[in-house]
């Protein structure tokens, strides 16, 4: 899903969206497992190559550059990250 920044985002489409990238990243999760989206990625056992692949595509999805924002680290999770996108795309720091 990719908008405007201008565009506002709805917050449970970039969720499920994020969710997926998250899947097409991580080997180590058995297909069909729901995630605790609100569990750190630390906590699920995302390692941080893992991590590093999810941010890419996050970045490249939602045209988000890692170097002038602040790059979420092991203790975020899924919402934080899709919270960080909402918040941007809205016009929001964040």
């Amino acid at each position: 899903m990719v908008t405007e920044n201008s565009e506002p985002v709805d917050s449970v489409r970039v969720l499920a969206r994020l969710d997926s990238l998250l899947r097409e990243v991580w080997d180590g999760l058995p297909a069909g497992v729901p995630v605790d989206r609100d569990a750190s990625f630390l906590s699920l056992g995302v390692d941080s190559l893992t991590l590093v692949l999810l941010l890419d595509k996050v970045g490249a999805e939602f045209d988000i550059d890692w170097e002038t924002e602040v790059s979420p680290g092991a203790a975020s999770s899924l919402r934080s990250i899709s919270d960080l996108v909402v918040r941007r795309r809205s016009g929001g720091t964040a």
